[in-house]
C-alpha cells in the first residue's frame, strides 16, 4: 500500500515516517509542499495521503487534496494540523476526506486510519 506523506516540517515529516515503518510500511513517498504532492499523488496514485494543511506554500494543504481528489480519486485524503480553526476545518470538510489528524501525531491513531484505509482498498478490490 502506497502512502504519501505531506508535511513542510522535516522533523514531524520524519516522526510520522518512522511510525509509518514500525507498521510494517515500505511504500512511502513524502512532499514538502502542496505542488510537489499533487504532482507525487499523480504520478504514484497513493492508496492514502496525510496532507499537512497548513504548508508554508503557495499551495496549502487543503488546495492540494482538491487537485490529489481530482487526479486521484481513490486516494483518501487524511488533513493533519496542529490548527483547528473553525474556518480552516470547514474549508477541509468541502475536499472528500477520510477524518483529521491533530498533532503531535498520535501512533495509534495513524494505526487507525491505515486499517481503515485497508478496509476500503479490499472493499473496493471485491467489487471490481
Amino acid at each position: 500500500m502506497k502512502v504519501l506523506v505531506v508535511d513542510d516540517d522535516l522533523v514531524l515529516q520524519n516522526l510520522f515516517l518512522h511510525h509509518l515503518k514500525n507498521m510494517g510500511l515500505e511504500d512511502i513517498l513524502t512532499a514538502q509542499s502542496g505542488e510537489e504532492s499533487v504532482q507525487k499523488a499523480e504520478e504514484h496514485q497513493p492508496a492514502v495521503a496525510f496532507m499537512d494543511i497548513n504548508l508554508l506554500t503557495q499551495m496549502d494543504g487543503i488546495e492540494a487534496a482538491k487537485f490529489i481528489k481530482e487526479k486521484s480519486p481513490h486516494t483518501q485524503i487524511v488533513f493533519v494540523s496542529a490548527n483547528e480553526a473553525p474556518s480552516l476545518m470547514e474549508r477541509a470538510s468541502a475536499v472528500e476526506n477520510l477524518g483529521f489528524l491533530n498533532k503531535p501525531y498520535n501512533p495509534e491513531l495513524i494505526e487507525q486510519y491505515i486499517k481503515m484505509v485497508k478496509m476500503r482498498l479490499r472493499h473496493l478490490n471485491r467489487n471490481r
